[in-house]
């Protein structure tokens, strides 16, 4: 029959909490791999959609550009405006804005 021995109980708790730290160790190293990869995730999600917003930004810009030469080559070449008064522009004006606005936060809109 084994005796009782302090030491070897003392050194099978040593072990225990030894134990123990070392699964603490490598849950901490896991979850912060884990972590990493959600974040690295998240920076490609924010390069995309930084990507995607700079295309629309330049497709707006270029089909806006192209308006405003149209409307500037109207303008030069004498073209009468069809007798529309202020209040109509103005309101066409907010209508554009506002359409432009969804346009630019809808998710699943691409404009060609």
């Amino acid at each position: 029959m084994a005796t009782y021995s302090p030491e070897a109980s003392i050194a099978r708790a040593i072990n225990r909490v030894l134990a123990a730290e070392r699964e603490a160790a490598d849950a901490i190293a896991a979850a912060q791999r884990e972590a990493e990869a959600v974040i690295e995730a998240a920076r490609t999600e924010r390069r995309r959609l930084l990507e995607r917003a700079r295309s629309r930004a330049t497709r707006i810009h270029a089909a806006a550009q192209m308006r405003l030469e149209r409307s500037l080559g109207n303008l030069e070449r004498g073209a009468a405006s069809p007798g529309i008064d202020l209040s109509t522009l103005d309101e066409l004006t907010h209508q554009a804005v506002a359409r432009l606005a969804r346009r630019l936060t809808s998710a699943g809109h691409e404009p060609s």
